[in-house]
């Protein structure tokens, strides 16, 4: 999700993105353009969604030998960025680190031809001045397409020529699926609004997709009648299905303890929730929070979201052969009410520790190398589920050796 407004950085010294762009065979593409999609803080939480950095809109374009610099960059952060040309197919450049030195070479497909205008949706996306918003990241969700007898079916990832497009200077884009369709369902991400999801008809005419500002949400974290700083607060959809699903947008709290997320679609509800890991180590937490968008402009203040304790799982990964665990195996946590999680690393005996738990039903998934939950078959990974109302200090998970031969499964007639 996008601000209107962007963050301002005040670091005296500045960092620069440098890479290559080729195609397949590693031939040097010339004239492809590398723009400055989102960013994120390497510490800490950040008080900016991920598009709304200052950063955030630069671009270039590479040199006869592929390569292409992006300068003044705000060394704290770590970026995305996104590389697009003509005849070619878009690709993300991702976790780009310019303190690490020059990222990972952005390969570019040959983009394939397009036989029959059903199979491309043409658009262009503009704001609601009819201003072209350039630079904006169009994604698809989904073809609807007519199958064997007119039934009617619906896309997978892997039959779109183009999932990802990057509109030009005009605000114009082209999406392509890899056969006559009906209509395509995508989601625009353009700098400064919010994401929009769209459905259009196919054909070689262009229409026009409108977005705009959205809404704000806001609130403060209070704990005991104090603020609570350097928390972070996650949103996601309460719907989340094809079309509808977003992807989850974290803000970090200032040092009063409020917060604005800013640009969020309207017409939704939503599930807001501070994250479990940023308040763990202070033992607190809270519950979800539902919340409604109606309208562009429309200002949702939470006002005051007050914690409360939370609560500590403590447990034991117990493996069936009497080994000790290796080391830099792992845990995670996670809670299917608001999609959050957490990952602590084991103990040699197995042990573990998560806090800052709100009341609530828990998957616990340990991945412990050549060793598996009990009931794991080869396909399903199982993880084990705890309830947790109050601290939990005995909860076992036993796990077996790879070795021992999965149990046998009847058929069903």
């Amino acid at each position: 999700m996008l601000a209107p407004s962007v963050a301002t950085s005040f670091a005296e010294e500045r960092a620069t993105a440098s890479g290559m762009v080729v195609d397949p065979n590693g031939k040097p593409l010339e004239n492809a353009a590398v723009i400055v999609h989102s960013a994120a803080v390497k510490k800490g939480y950040s008080v900016f969604c991920p598009t709304c950095y200052k950063d955030c809109g630069k671009r270039t374009v590479t040199g006869p030998d592929g390569s292409y610099s992006i300068g003044g960059l705000d060394p704290e952060l770590v970026f995305t960025l996104v590389a697009v040309k003509d005849g070619y197919l878009a690709a993300y450049i991702w976790n780009v680190n310019p303190a690490a030195g020059p990222a990972r070479n952005a390969t570019l497909k040959p983009r394939p031809a397009i036989k029959d205008a059903s199979q491309v949706v043409r658009g262009r996306i503009v704001d609601t001045q009819g201003n072209p918003q350039p630079g904006a990241v169009v994604q698809s969700d989904m073809a609807v397409y007519s199958g064997p007898g007119g039934q009617i079916r619906f896309s997978s990832a892997v039959d779109w020529i183009n999932e990802l497009t990057v509109t030009n200077d005009q605000g114009e884009f082209e999406l392509a699926y890899s056969a006559p369709a009906l209509e395509m369902t995508f989601t625009v991400i353009a700098r400064g609004m919010a994401p929009k999801h769209f459905t259009a008809s196919t054909g070689g005419e262009q229409k026009n997709f409108i977005v705009a500002a959205g809404a704000t949400i806001r609130g403060r974290l209070v704990y005991g009648g104090a603020p609570v700083p350097n928390a972070e607060v996650g949103l996601v959809p309460y719907d989340s299905s094809t079309g509808r699903w977003y992807r989850e947008v974290r803000i970090g709290t200032e040092e009063n303890g409020t917060f604005a997320i800013t640009n969020v679609p309207p017409g939704r509800i939503w599930v807001l929730h501070p994250t479990m890991e940023s308040l763990a180590s202070r033992g607190i937490g809270s519950d979800p929070i539902d919340c409604e968008t109606k309208d562009d402009g429309q200002d949702v203040n939470l006002g005051d979201i007050r914690l409360m304790r939370a609560h500590a799982l403590r447990g034991r990964v117990v493996l069936g052969d009497g080994k000790f665990v290796p080391p830099n195996m792992r845990v995670t946590l996670t809670t299917h009410r608001f999609w959050d999680s957490q990952v602590m690393m084991l103990a040699s005996d197995g042990s573990f520790r998560f806090d800052g738990l709100p009341e609530g039903v828990y998957s616990v998934l340990p991945a412990v190398r050549g060793y598996r939950l009990p009931d794991d078959c080869a396909i399903l990974c199982r993880s084990a589920e705890v309830i947790v109302k109050k601290d939990v200090s005995d909860f076992v998970i036993k796990m077996v050796p790879e070795a021992v031969p999965l149990p046998q499964v009847q058929p069903i007639f």
